[in-house]
């Protein structure tokens, strides 16, 4: 019975909560889709980012997580602000490590640590 109702809920109800309470949704094997209200500086996408990657992925503290779709409309709900993320690097971008947050280059990267301790920021708003 309870194999019946795990097949009969609905895709989202796999989503993950970040530290942030931002949501976080897989697009496909490899990409994930962090959601956010419109707003949120890039510290909350990367700091969800990392949590993912950390808390569902497995990924290490010196994984690279990579900016793979800039910000935009959501794939994965009716919501106007999302980006993709990755642990594998997209082809053909520069993804020379930096110290970046932004949310429109796709490359941009951090390690998993790095982006999870953005969850810490104080002012994830930006104020």
């Amino acid at each position: 019975m309870a194999t019946v109702l795990v097949a009969a809920m609905p895709a989202w109800a796999a989503d993950f909560r970040a530290a942030n309470r931002l949501r976080v949704a897989p697009v496909d094997d490899q990409v994930f889709e962090v959601i956010a209200g419109p707003g949120l500086s890039g510290s909350a996408f990367w700091c969800a980012a990392g949590d993912y990657a950390h808390r569902v992925i497995g990924a290490g503290a010196t994984q690279r997580i990579y900016l793979v779709r800039a910000r935009g409309p959501a794939v994965t709900r009716n919501r106007k602000s999302a980006a993709h993320f990755s642990l594998v690097a997209p082809d053909g971008v520069d993804t020379s490590p930096g110290y970046f947050l932004s949310l429109r280059r796709v490359g941009e990267n951090l390690t998993a640590n790095d982006a999870q301790s953005h969850c810490l920021d104080p002012y994830p708003n930006g104020y």
